[in-house]
């Protein structure tokens, strides 16, 4: 995102509040699979500044619904709830690819499971320690999933969404085509508002 848009965008998020802001802040941050570049994305919303977690429990599930999208809550305590937003057709296809399904398997998930069944999974585990295969369930590559568990997180070749450790110009596409979809979702937000601010100043001066 170029700076100039970078600006608008999050002066536009100051004057926003209520519902307006936090639909503004999911479909930013959830754009790639808003856009079903990516099948899910993981949000923290939390009790502090403008109290997401509270605009979350109030108007998340209209917002998701308009966005057609399903979510999970992962993990909630005293400062945050944990939010998955997802696509159910491309995380179940994701989820149940050959090599994906195996690496699950060796972490513990019965092939035969549901979606759900496997969030359930996930979940409990999420109650000690934030589990390595969240990455499949985030549509990382497992190739790159695995580098990070045998390195450690150290040695990647390439970071931004998250560290690569095979084929990184696959993952540069990957990487840009999440960048475009907030991008775009960015440019449509600062367009919508300053139009609304345009009718708004047009009212007030006839």
């Amino acid at each position: 995102m170029d700076k100039l848009l970078r600006l608008k965008f999050a002066e536009i998020l100051r004057t926003l509040d209520g519902r307006e802001y936090i639909e503004a802040v999911i479909a930013f941050a959830s754009a790639p699979t808003i856009q079903g570049k990516k099948p899910s994305s993981l949000m923290n919303f939390n009790w502090c500044g403008k109290n997401t977690a509270a605009l979350w429990e109030k108007y998340g599930k209209e917002i998701c619904e308009s966005f057609k999208l399903e979510f999970f809550e992962l993990k909630s305590d005293g400062d945050s709830k944990l939010i998955l937003l997802y696509r159910k057709k491309l995380l179940e296809w994701y989820v149940n690819h050959p090599r994906n399904q195996s690496f699950l398997k060796k972490m513990g998930y019965d092939t035969e499971a549901t979606l759900e069944q496997k969030l359930n999974i996930l979940k409990q585990r999420f109650e000690s320690f934030c589990p390595h295969e969240i990455g499949i369930f985030l549509g990382m590559p497992v190739e790159d999933v695995e580098g990070f568990i045998e390195h450690k997180g150290k040695n990647c070749l390439l970071c931004k969404y998250w560290k690569v450790y095979c084929n990184p110009k696959r993952a540069e596409l990957l990487f840009n085509a999440y960048d475009k979809a907030r991008n775009n979702m960015a440019e449509f937000l600062v367009e919508l508002n300053e139009s609304r601010m345009a009718k708004c100043c047009q009212t007030y001066s006839a």
